[in-house]
């Protein structure tokens, strides 16, 4: 197994040593970079209550609360540890109140229907089983009017792209035309997309009507 494939098995479900070293580089610097860029475009309001599909080690769900001082934000992720590690990091959001980071399956969200203003789903869709079945259950879990956003570092048009497709097969990459056919398909309205070609940064948006 070469370097690409083992940075991508670790990452699907994050164990013991190895997985602890993806969780805290998913949580360092170079992977703050697609966040900022999507919420410099879009941002929730204060008072929204969110959830963000597959959080990892909670870096995105740290910016979330930030952002929501008013509001409630909700992380969840298959991977234990990832759990630990982003409950470690969202301790005091937690303790008052603001935040709360839980297990679950993307497929089969352990959430009541109409409950989220947004959904975030940063890097991770990679690894679902379906991806209509994971943007069905966002749709069911957003209120009428709430919005989703998913943002991949892979565009699926890249070399890299390309080069982690052949070479990781567990992983499915998309291009943002194949999400909004997708978001479509799950009943979202006003799907729109933006493209950092320069680094193939894609972020898919939409609302349930």
């Amino acid at each position: 197994m070469n370097r690409i494939q083992k940075h991508y098995y670790r990452a699907r479900n994050p164990k013991g040593f190895w997985g602890m070293r993806v969780i805290k580089n998913m949580n360092g610097k170079r992977h703050a970079a697609l966040p900022e860029w999507v919420f410099e475009n879009i941002k929730p309001s204060s008072d929204a209550r969110v959830l963000d599909m597959g959080c990892g080690g909670g870096a995105n769900v740290a910016r979330l609360v930030a952002m929501c001082p008013d509001g409630r934000v909700t992380g969840l992720d298959f991977s234990s540890l990832a759990i630990e590690v982003a409950t470690d990091l969202n301790y005091r959001a937690i303790k008052d109140g603001y935040c709360v980071i839980a297990g679950g399956n993307a497929m089969q969200l352990p959430l009541a229907r109409e409950v989220f203003d947004m959904v975030t789903v940063f890097e991770t869709i990679y690894y679902w089983a379906s991806l209509d079945i994971g943007l069905s259950e966002a749709f069911r879990v957003l209120k009428q009017g709430g919005t989703i956003i998913v943002a991949n570092e892979l565009d699926g048009l890249s070399q890299e792209s390309n080069e982690v497709s052949r070479a990781v097969n567990i992983l499915r990459i998309y291009t943002s035309d194949e999400i909004e056919s997708c978001l479509d398909e799950a009943g979202f309205t006003d799907i729109k997309s933006i493209h950092d070609e320069q680094r193939h940064f894609i972020c898919v948006t939409a609302r349930k009507p």
